[in-house]
């Protein structure tokens, strides 16, 4: 195959990574003034975070895989769209089938860039120690941020601590693919019963 050329090069940055950018998720920062996280930031913190920790806690992986995988393991929202956990029921129940065929559009679209669509189609499989790893951080950080936000986004969307609670079940399962991540997130959560005044009382 021959290297992709300057307009393939444009299409990609149009068609793809400046969506990213534009792709707000349903959580909110403890800064700006509570502004929503978009998909490009966060991925980045995921990277960040996740090449930080992994020599820490397990020396056998493979940190740039978990480089890789954080900063592409969003980018199929580009065509998916984003799915909060607090999404209806319908959107929750049909996430895997439109972000598989988000992964079937990217390979459609960007062609010259074989490497992508196999980066995150590894990702998806969600069968390695970094997969794994990189998976269970994910829901780590986005609980810690909204932590480290003091509730803000519960208590405004008058979220009580046991629709939390009953929320989070399969988040947590999720926090759970990786055994040391599932430390932090139980940690985490111990953080949050401690503190109620983060919920609404009602």
């Amino acid at each position: 195959m021959s290297k992709p050329s300057f307009e393939d090069l444009q299409v990609f940055l149009r068609d793809l990574i400046l969506p990213f950018y534009e792709i707000e998720r349903d959580l909110s920062l403890p800064i700006q003034n509570h502004r929503n996280e978009n998909d490009a930031e966060h991925s980045w913190g995921l990277a960040v975070m996740a090449l930080s920790l992994a020599p820490q806690i397990d020396k056998k992986l493979d940190v740039g895989k978990i480089a890789i995988y954080a900063i592409v393991h969003d980018l199929v929202e580009v065509f998916a769209g984003d799915t909060s956990v607090w999404a209806a029921p319908e959107a929750l129940a049909s996430k895997n089938e439109r972000e598989q065929a988000a992964i079937k559009v990217l390979a459609k679209r960007f062609p010259k860039f074989p490497a992508l669509s196999q980066f995150i189609t590894d990702y998806d499989r969600k069968d390695t120690p970094e997969a794994k790893f990189v998976f269970a951080l994910d829901k780590f950080l986005a609980l810690l941020t909204l932590y480290e936000d003091k509730g803000y986004y519960y208590l405004n969307n008058k979220i009580t601590k046991e629709r939390f609670e009953k929320q989070f079940e399969v988040h947590r399962k999720k926090a759970h693919s990786h055994d040391n991540v599932a430390e932090y997130y139980e940690e985490l959560r111990a953080a949050f019963d401690a503190h109620p005044e983060y919920f609404s009382p009602k």
